[in-house]
């Protein structure tokens, strides 16, 4: 059985070493996406758990900008890097 999105999601907040982390938020995410997939071929109802992977995915994109991305330079760093 696969782990749950909402499994892989706790393993994503929680992950701490950085090299591993993108590879969880992507997992988080495929599994959130699959299961939005599932929902909507089952019902047109919009669910608590549907609110609940949309929280989730706002979350991870988040943690992807604060966590994955290089930090952005201000003009004064980067002049002080070329000198």
């Amino acid at each position: 059985m696969n782990p749950s999105w909402q499994e892989l999601y706790k393993a994503a907040l929680l992950e701490v070493q950085p090299k591993r982390l993108q590879r969880q938020i992507d997992a988080a995410e495929k599994a959130i996406h699959q299961r939005s997939e599932e929902l909507r071929k089952a019902s047109s109802h919009f669910s608590e758990e549907q609110a609940a992977m949309a929280d989730a995915l706002r979350a991870l994109r988040v943690l992807v900008q604060n966590e994955c991305e290089p930090p952005i330079r201000s003009a004064a760093a980067e002049r002080d890097v070329a000198s």
